[in-house]
């Protein structure tokens, strides 16, 4: 059968990525491709109707069994018979790459089995298979740099030669709870090689994708394409300065979203781009579910202050919905609020048994105050917070924790990343509004006791009890919790949602919503807020009150209310 290698390729690999723990296949980046419909798709990108495909080039670098190096030597000869012809092209056009020795031999022997099957006979050929740590950058960072020069590698010889880059680059971080990075060298190692990373960038947060991305780029000829499935972290902050790399040197082709491929991952996009400067082209963005597919100009992600995300709305009628509700040039809340006025609170790692407790402890002098927890503490829009336990605020304590910690790190050579945050005493004892950090909706609630949180709730403060911060938090919680404000979060991907990840919203993002600065609404809406605290039976009439006020200042018809209404319960 057309594709009978291939599968078998990937059915032997799923058997072998079942007996890895979960917690492996996370830490070392381990998600084999095991969809032929998702290799088929990172392949789609291939001219295979180029009468010259014989001559190109073609790389793997992270090869894994090999299955996207059979399934392209499936779909070029499928039609062709010539037995010379199959050896030479596999000796000359495939390259491929893996740091570990025993997935080349793996390839190595698909590939030769390929050739049995196709043929009836051995293959006796070579192959370009390399033992490589492909995050090792080859390229010098600056062309004109006495110090910094390429790496004596044979690989090197075939920068700038190849036509196409396929495949699944590994998913390690080199930061947050997966970090997997050896020392603080070899994080610095990467940030003085790798372009994408400005020389003032002293502490950047860097997964493997971000390194692979580029190094193929290094080895793609101009005009060469690569095709990879990535993670849709892609879209956070952490890769602000790929997405710009890409922007400068790419002509970015598709992106495909809502794949979920590995069930142990998040969700995952195919990123297909071309190595050629442009100044106009129209990116096909498609949704995997549902196939629809919108085009967005990439000149419009070339925004240094949105970190050039990559933002898309698939619905045109949402999108004239969006247009109108930025034609009111509102200020974002960063721009009113830049000291970070919106934040997490308590920062505990794995130690909050140091800090937290069920009950007041009457052996101490720190201050004490109602710890929250997630949606435990806030279950609804305007609810009342809830707790349960206690947060002492003991700064000896985290002094002391956090001597203790750096201590550990700084003899292993890794940068004192760790660190207890038990945040502002006047954030707490004042005036604030609460915001789930996950959830398919914004989800504020006004809280004017003292109190804190732990970090899946953000805070927002004026750091005082003035009369006219406590009207604007009251209004800003009717804004948070309005139905304009969710679908705008929902449409401009503030709320981080996708197939087989949980909705995340980041500070970043949400610091990006327009804040309309007109006193008159701000105190209207800031007294229907105060009703809802005091009259909570005509909660949902008063809900539906702000709303119409928000709506009518946006100046919304009805059959966009309809599509809003729409578009949120379809989220």
């Amino acid at each position: 059968m057309f594709q009978s290698q291939s599968v078998s390729v990937i059915n032997n690999q799923s058997k072998f990525e079942n007996t890895l723990k979960s917690s492996h296949r996370k830490d070392f980046g381990v998600f084999l491709t095991n969809n032929i419909k998702t290799v088929d798709k990172i392949l789609d990108s291939i001219d295979f109707q180029d009468n010259n495909i014989l001559s190109k080039k073609f790389l793997e670098p992270s090869c894994g069994n090999g299955v996207f190096i059979i399934r392209l030597l499936e779909r070029i000869f499928k039609n062709i018979n010539d037995r010379y012809l199959v050896q030479s092209f596999i000796e000359s056009n495939i390259y491929f790459v893996d740091i570990d020795d025993t997935m080349i031999e793996t390839t190595k022997s698909n590939i030769s089995e390929f050739y049995q099957l196709k043929f009836g006979q051995k293959y006796i050929g070579r192959f370009n298979g390399f033992v490589f740590d492909f995050t090792q950058r080859i390229k010098q960072k600056h062309n004109d740099s006495l110090f910094d020069t390429t790496l004596d590698v044979p690989l090197a010889k075939e920068l700038n030669d190849i036509d196409y880059v396929i495949g699944n680059p590994p998913y390690v971080s080199l930061y947050g709870r997966r970090d997997r990075k050896k020392n603080e060298a070899q994080r610095i190692y990467y940030l003085n090689r790798y372009s994408q990373f400005p020389d003032s960038l002293k502490n950047g947060k860097i997964n493997y994708v971000m390194l692979f991305i580029e190094q193929s780029i290094d080895f793609l000829k101009e005009d060469g394409k690569l095709s990879f499935i990535i993670d849709l972290s892609f879209f956070e902050t952490a890769y602000e300065h790929t997405r710009k790399y890409l922007l400068d040197k790419t002509r970015i082709i598709s992106i495909e979203y809502n794949i979920k491929d590995f069930e142990v991952a998040s969700g995952q996009v195919i990123l297909e781009l071309q190595k050629t400067k442009v100044k106009n082209n129209l990116v096909q963005i498609i949704d995997a579910e549902n196939n629809i597919s919108i085009e967005v100009d990439q000149a419009l992600w070339y925004n240094p202050k949105d970190q050039f995300k990559f933002r898309f709305n698939t619905c045109s009628l949402s999108s004239a919905i969006i247009d109108k509700i930025e034609s009111k040039k509102c200020p974002t809340l960063k721009s009113l609020y830049p000291k970070k006025n919106l934040r997490t609170c308590v920062m505990l790692l794995n130690m909050e048994s140091l800090f937290i407790f069920e009950d007041k402890r009457v052996d101490t002098e720190v201050k004490i105050y109602p710890y929250y927890q997630g949606s435990k503490g806030l279950k609804g829009k305007y609810q009342k917070m809830e707790s349960t336990k206690y947060f002492h605020y003991d700064k000896e304590l985290q002094d002391k924790v956090n001597d203790e910690l750096k201590a550990e790190l700084t003899a292993q050579g890794i940068k004192n990343k760790k660190r207890l945050g038990l945040g502002e005493i006047i954030i707490y004892d004042n005036p604030k509004i609460y915001i789930r950090q996950s959830a398919k909706e914004i989800i504020a609630s006004y809280d004017e006791k003292p109190s804190s949180a732990n970090n899946s709730l953000y805070v927002f403060t004026l750091r005082n009890s003035k009369k006219e911060s406590v009207v604007f938090l009251k209004f800003l919680c009717g804004l948070l919790n309005s139905d304009i404000i969710t679908f705008y979060s929902q449409q401009l991907n503030i709320i981080r949602f996708s197939k087989g990840k949980q909705p995340q919203i980041k500070t970043s993002d949400l610091y990006q919503i327009p804040v309309p600065t007109d006193i008159y609404l701000q105190s209207k809406v800031a007294k229907l807020v105060d009703r809802i605290y005091s009259n909570s039976e005509d909660e949902e009439v008063i809900k539906n009150e702000i709303n119409a006020v928000f709506n009518k200042y946006f100046n919304l018809t009805i059959d966009e209310l309809e599509i809003m209404k729409n578009a949120i319960l379809d989220f």
